[in-house]
């Protein structure tokens, strides 16, 4: 391969990979087809939707259209309310399903004007349950009635970051909680037994090998005259006992401390703002709920959620 090649090759690749990247997290993200919000708007909450994804391994999607494209239009608009409201629900959840969205999918029509607000099945049993899901909707309709598109946005995304933060430092601290206090009742004095003992066999290994480099007894070191340090001398026992502490010290260290999780000084088992470990679920069904937002709209409708349906917010 000459360098021009290779000049070319490097950089190819890449992109390829950064592309493969980004369509990996591609079920999330803003799609305003219906142009609901404005630039400022849409790049900070891409910050929170990539946030998420990364720390949390969930989905925030937001779709808009102007109007219910034509394939969607029997399903969607009819002279009934209630068969309306369904009909939004069945094509969310069917859009949810299409992305394969695991978490929330934001869906917003401006013709005519309709929230609906799609979670996964299993996003719903820990990360942004049904309670959840039907207060980021009234917060959303409360925005978009007072035609703060901008605001309903960046309030939503940021209303399920901190939710699911929530929700994921309650479950991590439960289980640390419970596991410090396993280990401090059951085990807490195995670690002063455990210095004492490997104090007491590195001294003893040290002391051995001073007396043998010095042949057991008062030899001279260097045979010109020095001073003898064998014999179990005081130099004997002050440098066994230096360096039997300090192997008993990083002995301990070893077994004890830096390679077992449970004894590491310091350590906040219930500190999650640096673990990667999100939520582990993968949604594969799905329900929502909304309602509209239109001059005529009243007071809303439950569009097919799971608190009755049909209901005014």
């Amino acid at each position: 391969m000459n360098i021009l090649t290779r000049r070319l090759f490097l950089p190819a690749l890449a992109a390829t990979l950064l592309l493969g990247t980004a369509g990996a997290r591609a079920a999330g993200g803003i799609q305003d087809d219906g142009a609901f919000f404005s630039e400022f708007a849409k790049v900070n909450a891409k910050g929170t939707i990539n946030d998420v994804a990364t720390r949390l391994h969930k989905d925030i999607a937001v779709q808009t259209f102007a109007a219910v494209p034509e394939d969607m239009k029997s399903t969607v608009l009819h002279s009934d309310k209630a068969a309306t409201n369904r009909g939004f629900s069945q094509w969310a959840e069917k859009l949810a399903h299409a992305k394969g969205v695991n978490g929330v999918l934001i869906l917003l029509v401006k013709q005519p004007a309709h929230l609906q607000v799609v979670i996964g099945t299993d996003t719903q049993r820990q990360a942004f349950t049904l309670l959840d899901r039907e207060t980021l909707v009234q917060r959303m309709l409360a925005n978009l009635r007072q035609k703060k598109n901008d605001d309903a946005l960046i309030d939503a995304v940021n209303f399920i970051s901190t939710t699911m933060k929530s929700h994921h430092n309650s479950g991590a601290t439960s289980f640390g909680s419970k596991a410090h206090a396993t280990n401090k009742s059951g085990s807490s004095w195995l670690p002063t037994i455990g210095i004492v003992l490997l104090i007491w066999v590195g001294f003893s290994l040290i002391r051995g090998l001073f007396r043998s480099m010095s042949g057991g007894g008062g030899a001279s070191a260097g045979g010109m005259g020095q001073p003898s340090i064998g014999g179990g001398g005081f130099m004997q026992n002050m440098m066994g006992s230096m360096f039997g502490a300090a192997a008993g010290m990083w002995m301990y260290d070893q077994f004890f401390s830096s390679h077992s999780s449970a004894s590491s000084l310091g350590a906040d088992s219930t500190d999650t703002s640096h673990s990667d470990g999100g939520y582990t679920g993968t949604d594969t069904d799905y329900t929502s709920s909304g309602g509209s937002f239109g001059d005529d709209s009243g007071g809303g409708d439950s569009g097919g959620g799971d608190f009755g349906g049909g209901g005014d917010f």
